[in-house]
């Protein structure tokens, strides 16, 4: 796998993981603090979307 595709696999799973959180969250009253935290993946996931991206 090159490194394009997997910059873009992680990222993919990084937006993935903070829909998991927020619906998690929301639905389990003791876990509630992963419906405040869902955004957390969210800046990771951008930054490899980015690299993915980049031109070379």
């Amino acid at each position: 796998m090159n490194r394009k595709k997997l910059f873009y696999l992680l990222g993919v799973v990084c937006i993935i993981a903070s829909i998991v959180m927020y619906l998690v969250g929301k639905e389990s009253g003791r876990l509630s603090e992963l419906q405040d935290f869902w955004w957390l993946p969210l800046p990771l996931a951008a930054l490899l979307l980015l690299i993915a991206n980049k031109n070379k």
